[in-house]
């Protein structure tokens, strides 16, 4: 991520696990129309599992964003699949 490249503020949002993770949640955000960035994505691809955080990966959003962001993935954590009966 390089400032240029991108002129509106960015914050950091959530910090995942690792690539599959991140790659989860930032198809999660896009598909609500939130921009999302990866950072240390390249570290975490050589190292698949998350040891004493070296494949940690940090998704930041557009400054404005921040809080619909949030929601989106509280939202997507909350809900259970459909697979699952409700009791």
């Amino acid at each position: 991520m390089k400032p240029a490249e991108n002129p509106e503020p960015f914050v950091k949002l959530v910090t995942a696990n690792g690539l599959p993770e991140a790659d989860l949640w930032k198809a999660v955000l896009e598909t609500a129309g939130i921009q999302v960035l990866l950072r240390n994505e390249s570290l975490a691809a050589l190292e698949p599992v998350n040891v004493g955080g070296y494949s940690a990966v940090d998704l930041w959003v557009p400054r404005e964003q921040a809080a619909r962001a949030l929601e989106v993935l509280q939202d997507e954590r909350v809900q259970a699949p459909e697979w699952e009966e409700e009791p």
